[in-house]
């Protein structure tokens, strides 16, 4: 049962993928943005962890989970910026 609604969103986000990047573009342009975004993802996943481990020693926790990885994927500087914030708020 559970296979099958992972199955139902990979789907349909491949197809949103495909949605974005255009009709008349070939594979290659999928897999190239698909690598860029992975790309990007990974930065941001190293970005955080380097910030946690530096600002630990001030007490301030700053969260390394999917979600912030994505916001800074997705915004780029405005992300690292919100993070910040809510870090700061937190």
């Amino acid at each position: 049962m559970l296979n099958t609604y992972i199955v139902i969103g990979v789907v349909c986000a491949l197809l949103f993928f495909c949605f974005l990047i255009g009709r008349k573009v070939g594979f290659g342009a999928v897999f190239e943005k698909l690598a860029i975004l992975w790309f990007k993802l990974a930065c941001s996943f190293a970005l955080l962890y380097i910030a946690h481990v530096i600002v630990d020693g001030y007490d301030i926790v700053v969260p390394v989970n999917l979600f912030s990885a994505l916001t800074i994927t997705v915004l780029g500087i405005p992300g690292v910026l919100c993070i910040g914030v809510l870090t700061v708020l937190q």
